[in-house]
């Protein structure tokens, strides 16, 4: 969370929560959004559109990002 900037996030600049060590820091990436959520007043929809475009940005090729952006789609028609 000491990234994420509601400035950043405003100007649409691409911003993805991550635990890169939970042992250490002793959270969870739930954890992590429920934190953004309450800083910075964003709510499921935002919340969403946040985790879905970390899609992009993750160590993976292109047949996994679409496979990802396909489970999104589908959880899109849920909210």
């Amino acid at each position: 969370m000491f990234l994420f900037t509601a400035d950043l996030y405003k100007e649409n600049h691409p911003v993805v929560l991550c635990t890169d060590d939970t042992g250490v820091f002793s959270t969870s990436l739930s954890n992590e959004y429920a934190l953004v959520s309450s800083a910075f007043g964003l709510g499921k929809m935002e919340l969403f559109e946040l985790a879905r475009k970390a899609v992009d940005f993750i160590f993976a090729g292109n047949e996994v990002k679409m496979e990802l952006m396909k489970v999104y789609e589908s959880a899109a028609t849920m909210l």
